[in-house]
């Protein structure tokens, strides 16, 4: 059985949630929307968490359609989402796409940091 992944390891980070926040930058500006992020603040993931949320709960009221498209160019599956919102069934819908979309960015960063060491 395949592991989870977890984003615990890289929470204090700075360079990892950096970097993050630049793929979470890019994938939204596909889709013109602006997600601001300070450099090197400390607490970085929640920082992306205040970002994301509003920008999420406005795709999900105003353009459902492009809400399901970012979701396809992040990269999370329904399968995901509905394993999540079941393991987290006292959270509001918007915080565990949020959550999912930063951890599914931050793995794309580590994933693309070790295979660029193995190289």
């Amino acid at each position: 059985m395949q592991q989870e992944f977890s984003i615990r390891p890289y929470l204090n980070d700075i360079d990892i949630l950096n970097q993050t926040a630049q793929q979470i930058q890019k994938d939204f500006s596909f889709f013109d929307i602006t997600i601001l992020f300070r450099n090197g603040n400390k607490d970085a993931y929640t920082q992306l968490c205040e970002q994301i949320l509003p920008c999420i709960k406005q795709l999900i009221k105003s353009d459902y359609q492009k809400f399901l498209s970012l979701l396809y160019r992040v990269d999370i599956s329904e399968t995901q989402i509905k394993n999540e919102s079941q393991s987290n069934a006292e959270k509001p819908f918007e915080e565990i796409i949020t959550n999912l979309i930063i951890k599914r960015c931050l793995q794309k960063v580590v994933l693309r940091k070790l295979f660029s060491k193995n190289e």
